[in-house]
């Protein structure tokens, strides 16, 4: 008899899959945990050296009360959710994201993952807003050529939520649950990517790899990966997971594999349904030192 979570979990994980991969943001690397003391050093004592970026043309609407909606149901491309348009920014979303947006470390439908928010106001969740922003001509040059961690777009999602939400925030480090993604006792059974290798089409991993969802009557579920990493599979699980994984195999290839869900065993942890003891890998627990939002004060947003 098929487990009870066969069917159901298979297509909750696709979508969420899909929504993950297009939020185009992968794993935390093992060095991150550094860099990340030291963002969490910059914001808690360097706040005011920040460089500060702001758009020209700002619009705030709450949506509609009783629309309930989400990353994926949105008018909107999912993709412009975390990242900027050429000219500003223009997403629905929620206010808990879009203060991730504006402070997380780490961008993408992830960032609550690493990054908790303290203070909240209750039933903000269900708060969406348009928000449509525009910089000015003089910072277009600017607003173009910015890095991939997006300072200057992160400088002005502040400035916004500050001047439209009169939000006040502070941050402090905050260790949690985490995952090691590493080599098993017998070593990776991994096929490496042959020289040249065309993989089929799919969704395109953060590396330039390619993942092939498995088809509606696929059973058990089976997820291919071409051209992939393993910084892509530890970014996968972690959005399964919903905890952070980080990349310790030391492998830096890029291989084929295919991951199987599981659906036989009465086991309900998240991080045993892809199980890696095919691949010659598994995931121990660890901790990782993240950085905790708390909202001091916030208003709901002042009129257009």
């Amino acid at each position: 008899m098929e487990h009870k979570f066969g069917e159901t979990l298979w297509r909750a994980s696709l979508a969420f899959l899909c929504l993950m991969i297009a939020s185009a943001q992968g794993s935390i690397p093992a060095e991150t945990q550094g860099r990340n003391e030291a963002h969490i050093e910059k914001q808690n004592g360097s706040t005011e050296k920040r460089k500060q970026f702001k758009f020209e043309v700002i619009s705030v609407r709450p949506v509609k009360s009783g629309w309930e909606g989400s990353y994926t149901s949105s008018p909107l491309p999912v993709e412009w959710a975390a990242h900027p348009t050429p000219n500003g920014y223009n997403s629905r979303l929620r206010l808990g994201y879009a203060i991730l947006v504006a402070y997380a470390p780490v961008m993408g439908h992830k960032a609550s993952i690493y990054t908790p928010i303290l203070n909240l106001p209750a039933g903000s969740d269900a708060d969406w807003y348009d928000i449509s922003a525009r910089i000015s001509d003089d910072d277009l040059a600017a607003w173009q050529n910015q890095t991939s961690k997006y300072e200057l777009f992160r400088s002005a999602m502040q400035n916004l939520l500050t001047e439209r939400f009169k939000l006040v925030i502070h941050e402090h480090p905050a260790e949690m649950p985490a995952y090691k993604l590493v080599v098993g006792k017998k070593g990776p059974k991994l096929e490496v990517t042959p020289p040249g290798f065309v993989p089929p089409p799919g969704l395109t991993l953060e590396s330039g790899g390619i993942l092939v969802p498995p088809g509606r009557v696929e059973v058990p579920p089976v997820l291919h990966f071409y051209a992939a990493t393993m910084e892509d599979l530890a970014g996968f699980q972690t959005g399964f997971i919903e905890r952070p994984v980080q990349d310790m195999t030391g492998l830096t290839g890029r291989y084929n594999f295919a991951l199987q869900l599981n659906t036989l065993s009465d086991d309900d942890s998240k991080e045993f349904r892809w199980p890696l003891g095919a691949l010659g890998l598994e995931l121990k627990p660890s901790k990782y030192l993240g950085t905790t939002i708390v909202i001091d004060h916030i208003e709901k947003p002042s009129a257009n």
